[in-house]
């Protein structure tokens, strides 16, 4: 794997997923932006399409909504596990220092723990950090590092075992995930390399926030992109393998062509029924974010 020429190209790939996402085509309308079920699960999953700035403003509008009734914690895909003791170091200096927070500290102590600005558009989070600061509220890191994926796609460290029950159906459809998902463009013979990162980085995630409910005793909200909320594939297959009795409920933030970009108010929709809806537990629909055509940036690299 490490003398494969396209591999850190995948390895990119996988931390930073393509912004292109498949839409659900059924809406509903809400009054109350505010998912119900956010007010009483134990795991609060809110997800993104990564660059989509207005996904984000609806995350943060949940976030701020859902602490006024609520004491909760906060683990986030954009920060290594590896550096969470740089983070709690350097939020523990802050406020030795007594400083008010603002935007200059809250990217000061990202780039104590590492906070990747190449790969994440920092605008975007920055916000969540400094209202963080200001409410004394938990953050966490969850993902694996660049260097730990590394050594599970290039086979120098085992991926976790799959969740018991897993089915040939999940198998395939985590398979698949992964190849649809970056357009069909990858050599089949690296998409398990892939899978196994995949399925790692989901079961950190998992890890990380049973232990911050059990260390916090209270609800823990995870902040990742929307693939890694997937009820029947991801981090909530997980959860219910190690924490049985708790509830989940996972909130998809995805993009929808058929709303105008002008449209400032989400759509969202309470899932049940077929591919992808059940996917997650809500749905919430933003404007699509105007970008180049991913999947021929892709192309572009890998002929490169």
């Amino acid at each position: 794997m490490g003398s494969d020429p396209y591999w850190r190209l995948f390895l990119f790939l996988l931390l930073f997923p393509l912004m292109a996402l498949t839409s659900p085509e059924v809406f509903s309308d809400s009054n109350d932006p505010l998912p119900k079920q956010t007010l009483t699960a134990d795991y609060i999953l809110l997800g993104e399409v990564h660059d989509n700035a207005a996904g984000h403003a609806l995350r943060f509008s949940w976030l701020q909504q859902l602490t006024t009734q609520r004491k909760v914690s906060i683990a986030m895909e954009q920060l290594d596990v590896f550096n969470q003791a740089a983070l709690d170091s350097a939020i523990t200096s802050w406020k030795s220092a007594h400083q008010q927070p603002d935007a200059n500290q809250a990217r000061s102590i990202a780039e104590e723990a590492k906070f990747d600005f190449k790969g994440w558009k920092w605008p975007l989070y920055e916000p969540v950090f400094t209202w963080a600061l200001a409410q004394s509220i938990p953050l966490a890191a969850a993902n694996l590092s660049r260097s730990e994926l590394g050594q599970i796609m290039s086979g120098e460290r085992s991926a976790p075992h799959e969740p018991s029950a897993w089915s040939n159906e999940q198998r395939e459809a985590l398979l698949n995930e992964v190849r649809v998902g970056h357009c069909n463009l990858m050599p089949e013979h690296l998409l398990p390399s892939m899978v196994n990162a995949q399925r790692a980085r989901d079961y950190e995630m998992a890890q990380t926030l049973v232990a911050l409910h059990q260390r916090t005793h209270g609800p823990v909200v995870l902040l990742a992109g929307n693939g890694h909320l997937r009820n029947d594939l991801a981090v909530p297959v997980w959860l219910h393998q190690m924490d049985p009795h708790a509830v989940v409920v996972s909130v998809a933030v995805l993009e929808s062509e058929s709303q105008s970009s002008n449209q400032t108010s989400p759509t969202v929709a309470q899932n049940h029924d077929a591919e992808p809806q059940n996917a997650f537990d809500v749905v919430a629909y933003v404007p699509e974010e105007p970008r180049p055509d991913p999947c021929e940036a892709l192309r572009q690299r890998l002929h490169k």
